[in-house]
């Protein structure tokens, strides 16, 4: 799949051109295609999100609900239960996905920087999840 990015903000495609209007001798601009290489980052932050909750829910059955620190994680785990909680992640990762896709398009170059925070964060989660919870 490819993508279009625009060389400037406001195009009028004629066969794969459009004119430039801050140029005033009308000089045309091509379009640039560029290969997608997102959707790497984006499984990889669902991986990394999914290890979060796979750690956290033997975790929170070994040590108890008290020890989780989010309180609407903690409230949904004790209403709902282990299904509760993986629906709050599965929603919690479609927002991230969402935000990912945005900043791709918007700001190619923050899209890599972005996705390594996330998927760190979720690491120092699992991470916390194995230490604090299975080692214990």
């Amino acid at each position: 799949m490819t993508e279009v990015l625009w060389t400037q903000p406001w195009p009028s495609p004629t066969l794969g051109r459009f004119t430039n209007p801050s140029r005033p001798d009308g000089a045309t601009t091509l379009l640039r295609l560029t290969q997608t290489r997102y959707p790497v980052l984006y499984a990889l932050v669902v991986v990394a999100e999914l290890l979060d909750l796979a750690t956290f829910l033997p975790a929170a059955a070994h040590v108890g609900i008290g020890a989780e620190s989010n309180p609407l994680a903690r409230t949904l785990y004790l209403s709902a239960g282990p299904l509760g909680l993986a629906a709050l992640k599965a929603a919690a990762i479609a927002v991230m996905l969402l935000a990912l896709i945005r900043v791709a398009r918007r700001f190619p170059t923050l899209a890599l920087p972005s996705a390594s925070l996330v998927v760190l964060i979720a690491a120092v989660g699992a991470t916390s999840n194995v230490v604090l919870g299975l080692l214990r």
